[in-house]
């Protein structure tokens, strides 16, 4: 069996050419377009009220316009509120800035290894390549993040990074990585990456995440994840760094709880929960 492997380039002048070549791709259509019809069919079940969706849609627009338009006093109380709780606020300006932080804050612990949840900021100022530069080991701990860093792929989606991938194709990967038998049983694959990443939680220097919102009248971030690395990296090693953008500022926390309400009525093959803060 052959593995594939997506080639991304980012000067959008060759969009064109590449969805050209991806479209003659039969392998890469089939695991889109199941995937795809998998996550439209597990939202339908939860989300039946299309009414209720539309409603949450705007409220969740109308509390981000809200927080955007206080953005600098709610900065401010959010660094103020996170200094209260013995949390260090950093600020950088840019990808370079935010990178030299970080690999500041492992060097001081004397760190070498860094687990990650999943954080897409982190994804945006490249800083797997930038530590890996500084001899620092950065590990993915989102299974589909796992998946596309093992493969030296980008993700190709917000939430499911390697939904090109087919399970024949995540088989092959983890039995000339991990040394793993081939199946084509996914719960087996999970196990083995499982498997492999807690040795990873247990020995890293430092963890880090992303921040799904911050709420600044609290000094709380919040995570909200369904595989539980997010609880691993965020409290199994001795550091813990949050990276945000500075867009996702809540006021007050009980918006916070009004759009997570749906989740917890979700079966447990769709929930997004628990709801972690920090």
């Amino acid at each position: 069996m052959s593995s594939q492997t997506i080639k991304f380039h980012m000067k959008p002048e060759t969009f064109k050419q590449n969805a050209a070549i991806s479209l003659q791709d039969k392998p890469l259509r089939k695991s889109l377009r199941t995937a795809m019809d998998m996550l439209m069919t597990k939202r339908k079940a939860v989300l039946t009220d299309e009414e209720e969706l539309q409603s949450l849609r705007d409220l969740c627009e109308h509390v981000r316009q809200r927080s955007l338009s206080k953005l600098p006093a709610l900065l401010e109380q959010l660094e103020e509120n996170l200094t209260k709780l013995g949390v260090k606020v950093h600020w950088a300006e840019t990808p370079a800035e935010a990178c030299q932080i970080i690999h500041n804050i492992i060097t001081d612990k004397n760190g070498k290894l860094m687990v990650k949840g999943k954080s897409m900021v982190s994804e945006e100022i490249e800083l797997n390549h930038y530590l890996q530069d500084q001899g620092i080991k950065a590990v993915e701990s989102d299974l589909g993040e796992f998946i596309v860093q093992m493969a030296g792929e980008k993700p190709t989606h917000i939430v499911m990074p390697a939904i090109h991938k087919t399970k024949e194709q995540v088989s092959e990967l983890f039995h000339q990585n991990l040394g793993t038998p081939l199946t084509d049983d996914v719960d087996q694959l999970t196990g083995f990456a499982r498997k492999a990443l807690r040795d990873i939680y247990s020995t890293a220097d430092v963890g880090l995440s992303g921040v799904n919102f911050a709420v600044a009248e609290t000094g709380t971030l919040c995570l909200v994840e369904n595989e539980g690395n997010g609880r691993l990296s965020t409290t199994v090693p001795p550091v813990h760094i949050a990276i945000t953008g500075i867009e996702k500022k809540w006021l007050r926390s009980c918006r916070m709880f009004r759009l997570c309400t749906v989740c917890c009525h979700a079966p447990p093959s769709v929930r997004t929960l628990p709801l972690i803060s920090i």
